[in-house]
């Protein structure tokens, strides 16, 4: 159900194409949520026959057609709802990273550093993009939404960072120790 909510919510923004769409929830939401652009067409396919999202179908002469979306009353009245009802508020983590990170014993230490070194430089680049989208979208009126969430996903890439030092650092001493 999130990602109907997600969906909806970027609608609130004005129409988008579904890939409007798939593109600014990759840029805006990828670290706290993920959807391929797969599922992002059918959650709009079943908004629209839930009356939640209407569409206009748009022909065009070099390109392929495509849909316009944009929010009814219905949808931003769900949205609503949906952002006033109580949240269980229970921790979500489920991170294919740091399954492997526990398994790392496992590893000559040298393959346990690099693959630490390798994950360092994914989540370095993840700030770096970060980091442009925030640039170029709180300099020009992000919503509060925008602005918490981009700066909560970018001080936990950052956590990261200093994480991976410190469990280099970790893996190193546990080498000398031996």
């Amino acid at each position: 159900m999130g990602l109907r909510f997600a969906l909806l919510g970027l609608l609130t923004q004005g129409e988008a194409t579904g890939y409007d769409l798939s593109t600014t929830f990759k840029k805006q939401m990828t670290h706290f949520w993920t959807a391929h652009h797969t599922q992002i067409y059918r959650e709009l396919l079943k908004m629209e026959e839930a009356s939640l999202v209407t569409s206009v179908h748009i022909v065009q002469e070099d390109l392929p057609d495509k849909k316009v979306y944009s929010i009814t009353d219905k949808g931003q009245t769900e949205l609503v709802a949906w952002l006033r009802a109580p949240s269980e508020f229970k921790p979500k983590m489920k991170d294919e990273n740091l399954m492997r990170v526990s398994l790392l014993h496992l590893l000559p230490l040298e393959e346990a550093v690099a693959y630490l070194e390798e994950s360092k430089r994914h989540h370095q680049f993840a700030v770096d993009m970060m980091q442009v989208w925030r640039k170029d979208h709180l300099e020009n009126g992000a919503t509060l939404g925008e602005t918490l969430t981009s700066e909560y996903g970018l001080r936990m890439m950052l956590n990261y960072l200093d994480w991976c030092d410190w469990a280099v650092e970790e893996i190193k001493r546990s080498q000398t120790s031996v």
